[in-house]
């Protein structure tokens, strides 16, 4: 498995009001408060997201950008929105005017500073509006005359939040699924193959080398694995030792993910 960190800038923007800031709270830390807090400038929240896909995992870091909704305040928005890899842009469903204004004004303002960038249409307050009204029927429209995923949410209730950052982290990572792809072609095929990639894979993942080669030759050693003519038995212990030690490195997923990726290489290796 290919293990990679990506770090991308996120920028969520609309009319004051819509539910930026609680949209953001729900997702990062899970909880709603009906109180409305205008946003004094711009706010930063981080959230992980692990992404497991056929031969990688994605560790993605998003750092979100709250900006502030009041279309008086330019200079202070552009400052903050350079630099954005991704834009969220968020309208408020029972009041189609906010909508409208996502197109009209926030999507001009964000691509004049940063250009044509992965995003998602947003339909907050589902919770008060009808999902076959006009504000969402519009969001839809709009959504498909510029080719890009809309959502509609509730920031109260949790509904469909989730999954709507999660279409955005698919896009920011679209373009690393077919250079994985390539990579499995590549593929070993005999067994003494499959322990050279598996160690290398195993060292490359747990980040310090030194370290990596010590375990490896420790869960090798229990394991009977005679190096220069390996038998599956063996390796199939030692894998198994070393994702005992990737639960504690990485995580029991990414451990588990690995084990059961060797475990078939190995299976299906050449003696």
């Amino acid at each position: 498995m290919e293990l990679r960190d990506i770090l991308k800038k996120v920028v969520m923007i609309g009319d004051g009001g819509v539910g930026k800031t609680s949209l953001i709270a729900r997702y990062v830390v899970n909880k709603f408060d009906d109180k409305y807090i205008a946003t004094i400038g711009t706010k930063v929240s981080r959230k992980d997201i692990q992404m497991i896909k056929p031969n990688l995992i994605i560790n993605l870091r998003l750092m979100i950008w709250d900006i502030l909704g009041q279309k008086e305040y330019s200079k202070i928005r552009s400052a903050s929105i350079s630099g954005a890899q991704a834009l969220i842009l968020v309208g408020d469903l029972s009041r189609s005017e906010t909508i409208k204004s996502l197109e009209e004004f926030w999507l001009k303002e964000v691509q004049s500073v940063c250009g044509r960038i992965p995003m998602v249409l947003v339909g907050n307050k589902l919770d008060i509006a009808d999902k076959s009204g006009m504000a969402a029927t519009m969001l839809e429209s709009m959504g498909q005359r510029l080719g890009c995923p809309s959502t509609l949410c509730s920031a109260k209730t949790g509904e469909n939040v989730e999954a709507m950052f999660s279409r955005l982290g698919e896009l920011l990572v679209a373009d690393l699924i077919p250079t994985a792809a390539r990579g499995r072609e590549k593929a070993p095929q005999t067994l003494a193959e499959v322990v050279d990639f598996i160690i290398q894979d195993f060292c490359a993942q747990y980040g310090d080398l030194e370290k990596a080669m010590l375990i490896v030759q420790h869960q090798f050693e229990d394991a009977g694995v005679d190096i220069r003519k390996p038998n599956k038995d063996s390796v199939l212990k030692a894998i198994d030792g070393l994702a005992k030690a990737e639960e504690l490195s990485l995580t029991k997923t990414v451990a588990r993910v690995n084990l059961e990726e060797r475990q078939k290489m190995v299976i299906l290796s050449r003696s």
